[in-house]
């Protein structure tokens, strides 16, 4: 994984938690930003329970709400159990303002959809995908 990792600038943080595959962080602006620290990966469920133990960690146990920023790799993935996880049960991003996500090719414009689309469980706040972090950041 090291061979391939993604630069980042961690004194963007306020602060932040490390997980296997990303950095999780509020951002001196304000923003919960999840970034993936690799551009080929594969999130199981074991990621997935990191990034949330983050999250947690990060917003007072989710009782600080925050606009999220997810920048994922140019090549990741997510297993059949992962992607199956109800992410918006157990409270972790319930209490948000809005979550956007940046799907830089048409590829992981269509998977984010696809996979939006299919949870039983939505985010009760806005939810959106976008090409570039200005875009999304602007949004915000």
């Amino acid at each position: 994984m090291t061979e391939n990792l993604i630069k980042v600038d961690l004194n963007l943080y306020t602060a932040h938690v490390e997980t296997s595959l990303t950095y999780v962080g509020i951002t001196k602006t304000g923003i919960l930003e999840i970034r993936f620290k690799v551009d080929e990966y594969e999130v199981d469920v074991k990621d997935q329970d990191e990034i949330q133990d983050a999250v947690k960690k990060l917003t007072n146990n989710s009782k600080d709400r925050y606009h999220i920023l997810v920048i994922p790799g140019m090549y990741g993935g997510v297993t059949p159990e992962a992607r199956n996880k109800e992410m918006f049960l157990d409270g972790t991003y319930n209490n948000h303002l809005s979550i956007s996500i940046i799907v830089a090719g048409l590829p992981q414009r269509i998977l984010g959809k696809f996979y939006y689309h299919f949870k039983k469980h939505k985010p009760k706040f806005p939810f959106q995908l976008f090409a570039t972090e200005a875009l999304a950041l602007k949004w915000n």
